[in-house]
Formats: structure tokens, sequence, C-alpha cells
């Protein structure tokens, strides 16, 4: 069985090499259009978007005239009594008869048709106004949307790219105390080191694996939750791009200040405006409507139900035709549209604050991110010194180890201080493309994380 094992062993290597080698990396753009594309928060804002479009067309819609038919059958069990002048009818009968008294028949019925049209109601072109504010709030909002996955995105991207340069360096770091292991061991059985060198080493090596093996668990997790995020199957394989930095900083397209083109800004600005639009709804409702009416119906009077279905004299339709305009006039509502308009001016002015709250919280923001930056660039470089330094100081002390010249407890010491600059490397190479991303998303610049990927 171990000798099968052994045999399997490489070709279940190159297998697993063949496979990751057929899986085309996933750039940071792609992985972008695929969010655009796949996410379900962003399929919901679509779906919002949807709505205020279906709103205003809803609105535009109350212009067109409304024809309804209606048809009414009453059973009149109680029949009404009515009064009329009974003067003219009492003088040619010769009696004294001022009032006349007449009872309906007891079923009724009507069926007909009825049209209305607005000529003049100025709330209503209004509302027309007011749904398209808000489909341009529900676009911005979607736009917003859009923004906040591509930096989700790209924070997910770069904190699995660092972990995979975690994993590489420990990987390196792991063959390098192999190595060690197996000269100490050599040393040890030659009485040239001790026995406790050699479980030394042994420890250490089994904290890298166990440092490995989380660092792998968690990038599975960072995989599964970029898969979610751009709706992909769990069975999906990834490969990422290596992470790079460049050698040079270059800072101009990032010194433009905040944009004013911010989707935080277009809100609150859209905002403000339909609560405009709003309040002009208010004051339109003090106007006066008009609309053209009209009425086509038929009414038959009967005193027995079973005259429905024979000839009778009382089974008979009366036609009514009728045009005419309606005007509405509002007088006083107890005050209502008063207080509505006064709430909306305090909305708005509330609003105003806002905007001006967030303009300054985002130039606070940017000068925060650029300072940030500055210091990540810097961290960055040093720690990049740093951990090529500690590096080269390792290999040093292990040739002076192996010569007999350095200790066991100098190249430990050497091994932990080149692990502690790597993770600061690791760390710092991190924030400096978190704080890049924060700087592309206050300057307006978020559209060259794709621009950068395609021109590659």
């Amino acid at each position: 069985m171990k000798w099968t094992c052994l045999l399997l062993a490489p070709l279940l290597v190159g297998a697993m090499e063949c496979k990751a080698a057929d899986a085309d990396t996933l750039t940071l753009e792609a992985c972008i259009r695929i969010g655009m594309e796949n996410n379900i928060g962003l399929k919901k804002r679509t779906e919002e978007v949807r709505v205020s479009k279906i709103g205003l067309s809803e609105n535009r819609a109350r212009l067109l005239p409304v024809i309804q038919g209606f048809g009414n059958f009453v059973n009149n069990v109680h029949r009404g009594t009515s009064l009329s002048d009974g003067s003219n009818m009492g003088r040619l009968l010769g009696v004294d008869a001022p009032y006349m008294a007449s009872q309906g028949l007891r079923y009724t019925t009507t069926g007909g048709i009825q049209l209305s049209l607005p000529l003049y109601d100025q709330t209503l072109y209004t509302g027309t106004e007011v749904a398209k504010k808000m489909v341009s709030i529900s676009q911005a909002s979607y736009e917003k949307a859009k923004e906040d996955l591509t930096i989700e995105i790209g924070k997910l991207y770069y904190l699995a790219q660092t972990t995979e340069e975690q994993i590489k360096l420990t990987q390196k770091n792991i063959g390098r105390l192999e190595e060690l292991l197996g000269i100490t061991q050599a040393l040890y059985e030659n009485d040239m080191a001790l026995q406790v060198n050699v479980q030394r080493v042994e420890i250490n090596l089994k904290t890298l694996q166990v440092k490995l093996d989380n660092a792998k668990a968690m990038l599975e997790q960072q995989f599964n939750l970029l898969r979610y995020m751009l709706d992909l199957s769990p069975e999906t394989s990834i490969v990422l791009e290596t992470i790079e930095v460049n050698d040079t900083f270059d800072d101009d397209h990032l010194l433009g200040g905040v944009s004013s083109s911010l989707y935080e800004l277009q809100l609150l600005d859209l905002q403000a405006e339909l609560i405009k639009k709003q309040k002009k709804a208010i004051n339109h409702a003090y106007l006066p409507s008009l609309s053209l009416v009209g009425n086509l119906s038929y009414t038959a009077f009967t005193d027995h139900f079973e005259n429905y279905f024979h000839n009778h004299p009382t089974n008979r339709w009366y036609n009514t035709t009728s045009w005419g305009l309606s005007l509405k006039v509002p007088i006083f509502d107890g005050m209502a549209k008063y207080h509505k308009r006064q709430k909306a001016n305090a909305q708005y002015n509330t609003l105003q604050l806002t905007i001006e709250d967030t303009r300054k919280n985002l130039q606070t923001q940017y000068g925060n991110a650029m300072n940030n930056w500055y210091n990540s660039v810097r961290t960055v470089q040093q720690q990049t010194d740093n951990y090529r330094l500690a590096e080269n100081v390792y290999l040093v002390t292990t040739d002076q180890y192996k010569e007999g010249v350095a200790s066991m407890s100098d190249l430990l010491q050497d091994e932990m201080r080149m692990s502690e600059a790597q993770n600061g490397y690791v760390s710092a190479l991190y924030n400096y493309k978190v704080s890049e991303l924060a700087l592309l998303k206050l300057t307006g610049q978020l559209n060259l994380l794709t621009e950068k990927q395609t021109s590659n």
C-alpha cells in the first residue's frame, strides 16, 4: 500500500498542476464584471429602478381618459315616497290637492358607461415630475450600489491575493526549515549537534505548518465569499493574479480632491430636488382642477321581478346621455396642505445641512485617505526592504551554521525575525492596496480598476 501511494503521488500532483494550469486566471476586472452581472443585491437594485420607471408610467397614465362601465340592480323592499306640487292637478280635478305623493317601483336596473378626462389639473403634472425624480434617485442608488460592490470585490480580491502571498512565503520558509532539519539531523547523528537543536527545528517546522494550514483555510473562506459575491457555483475554480506593487508610485491621478460627481452627493442633491417638487405639488393643490365628464346609461323600472323575463309595459329601458365639465375648487381643507408645506420646508432645510455636513465629511475622508496612502507607500517600501534584508541575513546565518560559526539560537532568532518581517510586508501590502482603493473611490476614479486590467 505504501509503495502504491508513492507511485500514485506524482500522478496526483501532475493532475493537480494540470487542473491549475487549465483554470483561467480571474483578474480583478473580470471579478467586477461578473459581479455586475450576477450579484443578487445588485439585481434587487435593478428591480427597484424598474419599479420607479413603472411608477413614472403610472403617473403619466393619470392624464389619460378613464372609461368605465357600470351596472346596478336595486330591490326597493320599502319603496320610497316622493312629494310634488299637486295644485295644478287639483284644479283640473276640482279638488284641494296641494301635494301629490308617489311611490317608485320595486326594482330598478341601471347600466352604462362613464367617461372622465382631466383637462387641467396641475397636481397631476407635478406628480409626473416627482415620479421622474424618483427614477433618477433609484438610478443613482443603483450606480451607488455598483460602486459599493466594486469596492467590496476589490477589498476581497486584494485580501485573497495577500493571503496567497503569505502562503508562498510560508511554503518557502518551510522548505528552508526542512533543509535545515536534514542538516541538523545529520550533524546530530555525527555527534556534531545536540538533540535539542533538532527538536527546536522540528518545533518551528510544525509551527510553520500550522500557520500554512490556517492560511490555506482562510484563503478558501475568502474564495467562498468571492464566489458568493459573484454568484458563482461552489465548484468554480478560482486562480488569482499575483499581487504586484510598482517600484514607482504615481499619485498624480489621486491629487484631484473629492469628486463632485460622487453618488453620495448626487443622491442628496436629487433628494433635495425631490422635496422641491413635492413642495410645488402641495402649492398646486390650491389651484382648481377641470375635467371633462360624460355619461351614457340605460335604466329600467318594474314592479315584479318576473317582468324582466316577459313582455310587460314596465319592461322598458330609458336612455340617459350627458356630458359636461367638472370644476373642483379647493377652499378649506382643515390646514392639511399648510402643515404638509411646513413639514416639507423643515425636511428641505435638514437635507441642506446634511449635504453640507456630507461634503465636509468627504473632504475629511479624502485628507485622511491621502495621508494613509502616503504612509502605506512608505510602509510597503520599508517592509519590503526589511523582508529582503531579513531573508538575506537568515541565509547568511544558515551558511555560517553549516560551517559551525553560528549557533542554532542565532539561526532560529534570525528565522523568527524573517517571519515577522514577512508578516509586516504582507500586512503593509494589503493596507496599501485598500488605501489606494479608498482614494480611487473618493476621487471618482474606480473605473481605473477595470481600465488598468483591460490595458494589461
